[in-house]
């Protein structure tokens, strides 16, 4: 469920014009590129066990009298692994084609987020404190994916590093508000270019927010975004 499914029936959503949702396609293109090296990440961290397993039971099986039982094992070992990566991988694949009408709890979701970042980031001379604390708050998922990364993307894109990063959330208006702060360290200089694709900029964030229904705010080092709730949360697995 993208933020808009969560207004209410008689709320239609304010049309937009062409180059408004020409806005916001170039956002989300810009978006997958930039997330594109994380997921392929963490995609082959799902996968190496799997081969090293396989290696493993290789070499046991030139043996001149295999371990039979324990093959038995390493067998079974590799098909638990296979399970539970296309489960996880059925999960990023999310990122580029989400499930509808799927709500999350905001400190999993934002969990989930930041941890698809956290490597790059911490390269780049980032550390990321997640002080969203776990609660019965959800959102959907989606919009929290385009809108709250798209925004730590474009905020450490235009920061001096190194620099720590806060996450934080609380309820306003009965919607749920999520604030980005990034402060720079003593000598801190300005960051290096992205790995990957083109810096993000709040235009597309903006176009993102737009798209979603999101509320959104920002200035140097600091975004504020506002979710609408959901009553319950499905998590997308």
């Amino acid at each position: 469920m993208t933020a808009r499914d969560l207004q209410p029936a008689h709320a239609a959503p304010p049309a937009r014009t062409h180059q408004e949702l020409l806005a916001e396609e170039a956002a989300r293109y810009a978006l997958l590129r930039r997330v594109a090296p994380a997921l392929r990440h963490h995609l082959a961290g799902m996968l190496q066990p799997i081969g090293m397993v396989a290696a493993i039971m290789e070499r046991r099986l030139q043996a001149a009298q295999p371990d039979l039982t324990v093959i038995r094992d390493s067998s079974k070992s590799i098909s638990t692994l296979t399970r539970s990566a296309a489960g996880a991988s059925m999960g990023l694949l999310t990122w580029l084609d989400p499930k509808e009408n799927s709500n999350g709890p905001l400190h999993v979701s934002v969990e989930e987020c930041v941890g698809m970042l956290t490597t790059e980031l911490a390269f780049r001379g980032f550390n990321v404190s997640n002080t969203v604390a776990s609660s019965d708050m959800a959102t959907s998922v989606f919009a929290l994916r385009s809108v709250f990364t798209a925004a730590l993307i474009a905020l450490t894109d235009a920061a001096l590093t190194p620099a720590s990063i806060v996450i934080s959330s609380q309820v306003v208006d009965g919607k749920i508000g999520v604030v980005i702060s990034v402060s720079s360290e003593p000598g801190a200089l300005a960051a290096e270019d992205p790995p990957s694709y083109r810096k993000l900029g709040w235009d597309d964030v903006q176009a993102l927010a737009t798209a979603e229904q999101v509320g959104l705010s920002h200035g140097p080092g600091r975004a504020e975004m506002h979710f609408a709730a959901a009553e319950n949360a499905d998590v997308i697995v």
